[in-house]
């Protein structure tokens, strides 16, 4: 009997048994695949964003001196008004991190010429020498409200203070890492302007 009679030959019979194996592979890969763990580019990529933290908007440095700075109060023994006392600055979570960062576990050091300084942290006013605080919580979305915790979650953003023991010179090249806890360090490196000022932008 002639093939094109509707019967099957041999080969095709072969190809419709292969086609018919791949397509029972490929159904049994689809129902296993969900339970496992994710993989691939994107999401490798994504997760080494987790606990990455970026500077978001400028720095600020204040002369040494007591009184307010960046919202909070500072305590000095000594004001010296020719040199940076403290710095502040905003950071969020890159763009895209899923994660949280808890603030309270993070380790802020500041590096200097003369060494490193690793900070305590501190939620009583006034901060003094020696100390890094949180000084406000918001959000980067209008209207929205950041929770009031320590957890910086995406879409927050913290308003930290820098408080090192050692005043600052005018020229003097320093370092502050904001370290999270199983997070990527960030660095901030700066230098004091020549000339101090009550308010300094650091850029």
């Amino acid at each position: 009997m002639d093939s094109a009679d509707g019967g099957l030959t041999v080969l095709e019979g072969v190809i419709l048994c292969i086609v018919a194996v791949m397509v029972a592979v490929v159904a049994v890969h689809a129902l296993v695949t969900p339970s496992a763990s994710p993989a691939g580019l994107v999401y490798s990529a994504i997760k080494e964003t987790g606990n990455c933290l970026v500077v978001s908007g400028d720095l600020y440095g204040y002369a040494l001196a007591s009184g307010s700075a960046a919202g909070t109060d500072l305590w000095c023994d000594r004001p010296d008004p020719s040199r940076m006392g403290s710095v502040s600055c905003s950071v969020r979570l890159f763009v895209g991190d899923m994660g949280s960062v808890d603030m309270s576990r993070a380790a802020v050091k500041v590096a200097t010429p003369e060494g490193i300084e690793r900070l305590g942290r501190t939620a009583e006013a006034p901060v003094r020498p020696g100390n890094w605080t949180i000084v406000r919580t918001g959000h980067t979305v209008p209207f929205r409200q950041a929770d009031d915790d320590t957890l910086l979650e995406p879409g927050e953003r913290f308003d930290l203070l820098v408080y090192p023991s050692r005043p600052l010179a005018s020229g003097e090249s320093f370092r502050i890492s904001i370290v999270p806890p199983g997070g990527v360090p960030l660095t901030i490196e700066r230098t004091v302007p020549p000339g101090i000022t009550p308010v300094m932008d650091l850029g």
